[in-house]
């Protein structure tokens, strides 16, 4: 079989919100928007992978959700990695914390269990809403949004996304969608 860009994340299911922002973006030098019909939490990237891995990689993430109770995720607040004077990612947080992280450990313990590599940077929960290149001054957009609370929404689905690479950037479409309603236990 053939290799595959895959990552593991939760849908943003209202977009509208994080419009002003990516508007506000899409004015500035060197920055280039997400498209919004794309963005997303990333709880773990896998990276390339074989293609015949993509059940196994379904069972991680079930076996992570196992028992978790539905949580709201709030959408708040913006900054930029690696940080906000020379941006590269510019970011809209999520949160809660704890809940995002133990999803994104779960997962990470049964890729794991089952040999499978991913990225082990350290999770930090946040949407990527623009990425620039080059120096991009973008101090109005900070200190327009930075307190600024978007939307919260119920955390009821996690994706395996693929994610294929291309001249304007990344496309994703969804590989497996594992449904935390659906497999709760009593």
């Amino acid at each position: 079989m053939s290799e595959i860009r895959v990552f593991i994340s939760i849908p943003i299911p209202d977009r509208s919100p994080l419009e002003p922002l990516s508007e506000m973006l899409g004015t500035m030098r060197n920055t280039r928007p997400s498209p919004l019909d794309q963005v997303h939490i990333t709880l773990r990237f896998i990276g390339d992978v074989d293609e015949s891995r993509i059940d196994d990689i379904e069972d991680c993430v079930r076996r992570a959700v196992d028992g978790m109770d539905l949580f709201t995720v709030r959408v708040s607040g913006v900054g930029a990695f690696p940080r906000e004077e020379r941006p590269s990612v510019v970011w809209v947080g999520a949160s809660p914390r704890k809940e995002l992280a133990l999803l994104a450990d779960r997962i990470g313990r049964n890729l794991d269990d089952a040999g499978i590599p991913y990225d082990r940077k350290p999770f930090k929960p946040h949407i990527t809403i623009a990425r620039c290149k080059g120096p991009a001054d973008l101090s109005a957009f900070f200190d327009r949004f930075s307190g600024c609370e978007l939307l919260d929404f119920e955390c009821d689905r996690v994706l395996v996304m693929r994610s294929v690479l291309g001249p304007r950037g990344a496309t994703h479409s969804v590989l497996r969608e594992i449904d935390l309603r659906s497999d709760r236990h009593p």
